[in-house]
């Protein structure tokens, strides 16, 4: 008696039902997947099936499954070591420790209760010091 179906190599489980795929099948992932690539597959794939946005019920079940399948088999991904530092400071070991920039510019300040004076000068006024830095760069 000849096969009507020569690509099948066994015959048809009791109903007839084909056996369901496995989990990486349904979350279309390759064998040497880890934890953070199955689980960014698998929140794609719920947020397309889901019955809230139109997504076929029996679809997020089986999706819904094959995570829950995939996740008691799958080891944990190794976490990111955090970059080492040194001991922690007190604030006040902090505040104690010396600038690490240098000042290069400062000047000074009247006191707070003292009106700053500004109707006499003593010096050049800004016009004649840039007449005199022009013309000492210029060649």
């Amino acid at each position: 008696m000849q096969d009507r179906e020569p690509w099948r190599l066994t015959p048809p489980l009791s109903g007839g039902h084909p056996p369901s795929p496995g989990p990486r099948a349904v979350l279309g992932l390759p064998l040497d997947v880890t934890r953070g690539e199955a689980q960014r597959a698998f929140r794609r794939l719920a947020r397309q099936t889901h019955p809230d946005v139109g997504g076929d019920a029996a679809e997020f079940r089986a999706v819904a499954g094959a995570w829950a399948d995939l996740v008691a088999v799958l080891p944990p991904d190794q976490p990111v070591p955090a970059p080492r530092r040194g001991p922690a400071q007190s604030p006040h070991a902090r505040a104690y420790r010396p600038p690490s920039s240098r000042v290069v510019w400062a000047e000074t300040r009247p006191s707070a209760g003292v009106a700053p004076i500004r109707a006499t000068r003593t010096g050049p006024d800004f016009a004649t010091v840039l007449q005199a830095e022009v013309a000492r760069l210029a060649p």
